[in-house]
């Protein structure tokens, strides 16, 4: 094998010296006996197997921020340079383990390693001829920088990681042991795909050996789509069950925030409610927590040299620049590689207790009362439990079904030791996230003060009423569903009214009085439309208490979805709805499922009028399809079935689908 050329690796180690880096301590190279202790505790199995150095199995499940998904033209699904990868290559480096090893590598990587060897074979070719005739230039050892050369953001990479990428698999030498990696995380993927993900690929059948420890996080996507909190609280339980059953450790990871300059406060905050419910799941089932929202915005601060008015701009300017890429690329979602080192690297501190992972001195109550139908004012308290005297500003973020109101200014306060202040924030209904539910609003908050900046979830009561909704998959075939909520008076004096059940165009009335901490149930049997006329349908149902002081209105977002069975032709509706009062046209559009010895089929029936206008490289449209192969009686359960997607072509004949993994079709069956 030819040796890697020298003088490349010369040049590739100026380059790294000249990337700033942090500054080097003691600690980055040996493990103090407490956080051993504590890394032990969390992973004693897993912890075990490294003290011995002998193989480690990691399964990672989760969304795009875990399958390291960036924009065209910077490095791309890499898993070793996802925040899980950074996090065992951190702490695996302690126990002389060198790198992180993914077993079944993304095409995009497996295509560049693929380019590389050609390049290497070039390059092996052109020096023979070279040393022979000595004439002209000595060709140039491939370029390790496997992307392109205005990339902004190099710091992402170490030497070894930019060789690796300009290597051929066959010259890469791994020194001692490496952290095998399985990744099934997908790219837009929620909490309720968690429970098809852990399947077979994940806990092969014995003899094959499962994982040792699987990390798993979720919670970008269901944000963005406004899934109930519950429900994800009730997928991560589930998900720590059955990893826990199949003998592996478990690392649950909070999900970062995102970040959008035109709406800077309500993107910041859009996570934080599942981050919150992401660390009670994990207190509750005793494993391991991380959070990588907390390593995007917390830093260091001046408070001192600036006024209430500068402290939040100042504050989001660090996290603007995590998801800073090229100016023709933004993305507001998927933090840049730079953020995503630094997360994961953060995330493994958080994990051995080092003074990076502080959570602030400045405790954080209150409640929300809700002031009318489209009104509301959180109620904050601070409190300062130091004996030093603390000068903060508190910079409101959004909440759960609220957002502030605008042009509400930040709160500055003087907090003596020992003492607290209260600081009330107007609150408006905000269009997008989880619905208005339960007895509680969570929100966040950035709480700056003289040394450091940090994001703060708060979990706040819900003044006076609160309604709790069911959770969960309802099926039936009555056409209609029954949901059990309850209305509660968190207040201190009576509640006397009624409550208005609205659906879809549709009213009815219950009488309300409750004494303090007294409680309602309020069935709603809500009319499902005809699944004659629609295959699918997105309604919210509203609850409208009128007191004699305010009304209060509460949402939930209601969605169906129709089963078709086999050789049974159905109509098929725009994805995009028209506007309102417009009447749908009718369909003339339609899909058929068949079905045989060697797979499934779906005949697709379309006009050739229909469609997308027909403009060049511009496909007809898409088909997405929920498939159900769960066995019977278990439809409806907790679980998640995956999609079946496909782009349609304006031509007659086979459409290609993405590709669907095995676990797809039910937990533990084939």
């Amino acid at each position: 094998m030819r040796p890697f050329c020298s003088i490349r690796l010369v040049a590739f180690s100026l380059l790294w010296l000249l990337i700033p880096t942090a500054p080097a301590r003691a600690a980055d190279t040996r493990l103090t006996p407490a956080q051993e202790a504590r890394l032990k505790k969390l992973f004693p199995k897993t912890v075990a197997k490294l003290q011995k150095r002998e193989l480690v199995r990691v399964v990672s499940v989760g969304d795009s921020i875990s399958t390291f998904y960036q924009p065209p033209g910077f490095p791309r699904y890499d898993s070793s340079m996802a925040w899980q990868g950074r996090l065992l290559n951190k702490i695996g480096g302690y126990y002389f383990y060198h790198g992180v090893v993914d077993v079944d590598p993304h095409r995009e990587v497996t295509t560049n390693q693929k380019e590389a060897t050609a390049e290497w074979a070039r390059f092996s070719v052109e020096s023979e001829v070279w040393q022979r005739s000595k004439k002209g230039d000595a060709p140039l050892a491939p370029d390790a920088l496997r992307f392109r050369a205005d990339l902004e953001n190099p710091v992402a990479m170490s030497v070894p990681e930019l060789i690796r990428r300009g290597v051929p698999t066959a010259q890469q030498l791994v020194q001692g042991t490496a952290i095998q990696l399985l990744n099934l995380a997908r790219d837009g993927a929620q909490a309720a795909q968690v429970l098809e993900a852990l399947g077979p690929e994940a806990f092969p059948a014995a003899p094959a050996p499962g994982p040792d420890l699987v990390t798993i996080c979720y919670g970008v996507n269901d944000a963005a789509g406004g899934v109930p909190l519950e429900g994800f609280r009730g997928f991560l339980t589930q998900a720590v069950k059955i990893c826990q059953k199949n003998g592996a450790e478990v690392l649950l990871a909070a999900p970062p925030v995102s970040f959008d300059p035109d709406a800077p406060r309500i993107s910041l905050g859009r996570t934080r409610p599942y981050a919150h419910i992401t660390r009670e799941v994990a207190t509750a089932s005793t494993v391991a927590f991380v959070d990588l929202g907390l390593a995007l915005v917390e830093g260091p601060s001046d408070l001192f040299s600036m006024t209430v008015n500068d402290a939040f701009a100042a504050a989001i300017s660090p996290v603007a620049k995590k998801f800073a890429y090229k100016a023709d690329t933004p993305d507001i979602l998927h933090p840049n590689a730079a953020a995503t080192l630094r997360a994961g690297e953060a995330a493994a501190a958080q994990l051995m207790d080092e003074p990076t992972s502080l959570t602030g001195p400045i405790e954080v109550t209150g409640g929300v009362e809700v002031t009318g139908a489209n009104a509301a004012t959180a109620q904050i308290r601070l409190f300062n439990p130091t004996k030093e005297s603390r000068t903060v500003v508190v910079s409101p973020l959004s909440f759960v079904g609220w957002q502030v109101k605008p042009g509400t200014p930040d709160g500055l306060f003087n907090l003596a030791p020992g003492k607290a202040r209260r600081y009330n924030v107007p609150l408006e209904p905000i269009p997008t996230g989880p619905s208005t539910d339960g007895s509680l609003v969570r929100g966040s908050l950035i709480v700056t003060d003289d040394d450091r900046q940090q994001l703060v979830d708060v979990p706040l009561k819900l003044w006076p009423l609160g309604l709790t909704w069911p959770e969960g998959r309802m099926d039936g075939e009555t056409g209609e569903v029954l949901l059990a909520t309850t209305l509660t008076n968190h207040g201190q004096v009576p509640a006397k009214g009624t409550a208005s059940i609205q659906w879809m165009g549709h009213n009815q009335e219950v009488p309300v009085n409750l004494e303090p901490n007294q409680s309602l149930p309020i069935p709603l049997r809500l009319a499902l439309p005809d699944p004659a006329t629609t295959g699918r349908f997105s309604e919210k149902v509203a609850v409208l208490v009128t007191l004699a002081d305010r009304q209060i209105r509460f949402e939930r977002h209601i969605e169906g979805i129709r089963h078709i069975g086999l050789i049974q032709r159905t109509p098929l509706i725009p994805a995009t709805p028209p506007p309102a009062g417009t009447p749908l046209p009718e369909p003339d559009t339609f899909v058929t499922p068949h079905a045989d010895a060697r797979g499934i089929y779906f005949l697709i029936d379309a006009p050739s009028s229909g469609g997308t206008s027909g403009k060049a490289g511009v496909p007809w449209g898409y088909v997405d399809i929920q498939l159900d192969g769960r066995k019977a009686g278990e439809n409806g359960t907790l679980g998640f079935v995956d999609r079946l997607t496909a782009t349609i072509p304006w031509e007659d004949g086979p459409v290609a689908l993405r590709k669907v993994r095995p676990s797809a079709f039910g937990h533990t069956y084939y």
